[in-house]
């Protein structure tokens, strides 16, 4: 029989001051070099401190790769000590590159810090957990894609200046929100901040000009809460609306006989818009509302407070700020159709040095 320790392999690679010239300039060639999770350490100026990048948490979601990539091959000394993971490797290799969310069959990396850590992803997390607990990073960043064509923003489990700082360097638009989920972020602290940014749409080009532009100043300024400075749109109290398992979603301009929900084509013109109530999202099928989830972080059915019915179409309940929508039918059914919050939450933070 072998012991807890021994049965628990450690997934995750280490490189530590790779040369420019030994890296790939393709970032599919550079994830064939790595071959798996890969956590690169590159020494700074100043080595007491550290800080930490987290990106391919997903392997459809290839900004902050590349963005990294290209610092790494630019040789450039950073400020403090960084270490940077690049998570999903396997998945964003899978098949055709940078398509997969993670590999069939398999969990989602980002919702695997929390118990249970029995499979590879779960090893992968606690793994990075154990570093990030050793290492006692001053920031952390956790760079992603959204799942359809979005503006920027950043994602915190609780309001403070240096999450805000922290998302400033990137974008001005930062979402509060009390749902634990097993993410990466869960694991802010005041000690060290961790910090979600959505970089916007793969296929967008200033997504990767967004990852560039925040991950220079990430890297390089030596007093990074001091950088993010001026307003912030704060949004609170986000929630996720979700599918139950086995609806059949389609996306189409009008009602798809047998959907249990159709939503329309360009229904991600929504993302970061104000809605007002009684604006229809689709259309619903013979279950109704009943296909759809919308709880709050203590588990209460806020539903009616989001969504309507109303002549078979799905209408929202009142003034709303819609984001992270998508159009991929994997993604609703996975993970969730889009977020939301209450346009009344919307509020202002100011930002100082």
């Amino acid at each position: 029989m072998h012991s807890e320790s021994h049965r628990k392999h450690k997934p995750i690679h280490f490189l530590h001051n790779p040369t420019p010239e030994s890296l790939a300039e393709d970032s599919e060639q550079f994830l064939h070099q790595l071959g798996g999770p890969t956590l690169i350490t590159v020494d700074g100026r100043d080595n007491s401190r550290c800080r930490v990048i987290a990106t391919l948490l997903h392997g459809n979601e290839p900004s902050g790769t590349k963005a990294l990539l290209a610092w790494l091959r630019s040789g450039e000394k950073p400020a403090v000590r960084t270490l940077c993971l690049i998570a999903s490797v396997q998945a964003a290799l899978h098949e055709t590159p940078f398509y997969h969310r993670m590999i069939p069959g398999q969990r989602d990396m980002n919702r695997c810090f929390r118990p249970p850590f029995e499979d590879h992803q779960g090893h992968i997390a606690e793994q990075f957990m154990g570093i990030l607990e050793q290492c006692r990073p001053e920031a952390v960043l956790d760079i992603h894609n959204t799942s359809g064509m979005s503006p920027s923003f950043g994602v915190a489990t609780f309001e403070s200046e240096k999450h805000e700082a922290l998302v400033k360097l990137f974008t001005d638009r930062l979402i509060i929100t009390e749902l634990r989920l097993g993410a990466l972020m869960e694991l802010s602290r005041e000690q060290y901040p961790v910090v979600t940014i959505e970089c916007g749409g793969s296929h967008q080009p200033e997504s990767e000009e967004t990852a560039m532009r925040g991950l220079q100043e990430f890297l390089f300024c030596d007093q990074v809460f001091h950088r993010g400075t001026g307003e912030i749109d704060l949004y609170r109290h986000a929630v996720r609306i979700e599918l139950i398992e086995g609806t059949h979603i389609a996306y189409a301009d009008q009602p798809v006989p047998g959907a249990d929900l159709t939503i329309p084509f360009d229904v991600e013109k929504f993302n970061f818009g104000v809605i007002p109530a009684l604006t229809r999202l689709g259309w619903l099928g013979p279950r109704g509302l009943d296909v759809l989830r919308v709880n709050s972080a203590k588990g209460d059915d806020l539903l009616p407070h989001y969504l309507m019915a109303r002549h078979e179409g799905l209408y929202s309940a009142q003034r709303l700020k819609l984001f992270m929508v998508t159009t991929n039918p994997a993604i609703a059914l996975s993970d969730c159709l889009f977020y939301a919050c209450a346009e009344t939450e919307h509020s202002k933070a100011k930002l100082t040095e």
